[in-house]
């Protein structure tokens, strides 16, 4: 399963220590790759903020299905659905996959910070295990059993280490590790740490502000929703997904180093704006006046191809 994790990793790894290559910065190299995200979601974007024009388009419909089969619920669940398919739509927009890509990216974040000499620095294999073993003495406990966090205690205690015994070890390599320890920090605070929820401290503060993001994030998806389709909206299961996202994100914060956190928080900032400006863009109005028209186009063109046809039969008869 650890070497599942790993390589999940490997492709986050690539990108950031090639921004990293690029900028020399790791929060930086972070920032760039989450745009890149952004922008590769951007397709699918659209295409939930159109389906999102198309249900406030068949809200009349679905309240007259509501009305004529008032108190028989399975019998408007039927004509819903069967409205739905004609109209190639669904009455969720977005369904799970944004959640699931959120979580993908976390665990290889995960391991992207768990691996830095060897998924952003790119030092040869031989070096970093010979780091691992050098570092090995001075974790105890339970922490010399975490395997998965040797590279991130060889890093830690780099300069307790003796560098002249680690072979291949160039002078090189320990000038780019001491440009990166000295970078990977934000105000001060150590990417590589893991906040602790029992003992409260400065580095709370990502997982709080990760966690009103997404409820900001999420409340104004909400309302977005409820003037869109109002019975979805009002359906009990859409305010406990509302305040799901949240409270992942803040518990994924605690039990993940800060770097991940630091991630949702850009991640975050870069969806909302991203949201408001389809918002704009694609509003509904702008939208369904876009469809009438390809309807209309479609409508007529098929009513002239089916005039063509008749033509055409008649000269043959």
């Amino acid at each position: 399963m650890q070497r599942l994790y790993e390589w999940l990793g490997i492709p986050f790894g690539f990108v950031i220590s090639i921004f990293y290559a690029l900028t020399g910065n790791y929060l930086l190299s972070l920032l760039c790759m989450t745009i890149i995200i952004r922008l590769c979601l951007l397709p699918a974007s659209i295409k939930q903020q159109k389906g999102m024009a198309k249900q406030a388009r068949l809200q009349p419909k679905l309240r007259r299905i509501q009305k004529k089969y008032e108190g028989n619920q399975r019998k408007i669940q039927e004509e819903t659905q069967a409205l739905y398919q004609r109209e190639g739509t669904s009455g969720m927009t977005a369904g799970c996959f944004p959640m699931l890509l959120q979580l993908i990216i976390m665990m290889g974040l995960f391991q992207v910070n768990y691996h830095p000499f060897s998924m952003v620095l790119r030092l040869p294999d031989a070096v970093v295990t010979a780091l691992e073993n050098a570092v090995q003495p001075m974790v105890e406990g339970s922490a010399a059993s975490a395997s998965y966090r040797m590279e991130l205690y060889a890093l830690e205690h780099f300069h307790e280490l003796d560098l002249s015994s680690i072979h291949g070890l160039t002078a090189d390599m320990i000038a780019s590790v001491d440009q990166f320890i000295e970078r990977y920090t934000l105000f001060g605070l150590d990417l590589s740490h893991t906040p602790s929820i029992s003992n409260p401290d400065i580095y709370w503060v990502i997982p709080i502000v990760s966690g009103l993001l997404a409820l900001g994030m999420s409340l104004y998806s909400f309302l977005r929703q409820k003037k869109t389709n109002p019975g979805m909206a009002n359906n009990a299961s859409m305010g406990c997904m509302m305040f799901f996202t949240p409270v992942m994100q803040v518990w994924f914060a605690f039990i993940l180093p800060i770097n991940v956190g630091v991630y949702t928080i850009f991640s975050s900032i870069l969806s909302f704006i991203q949201m408001v400006a389809l918002n704009h863009i694609y509003s509904p109005k702008k939208v369904l006046a876009r469809l009438m028209v390809e309807e209309t186009i479609y409508r007529r063109s098929k009513e002239a191809n089916t005039k063509r046809i008749l033509e055409i039969r008649s000269q043959d008869d």
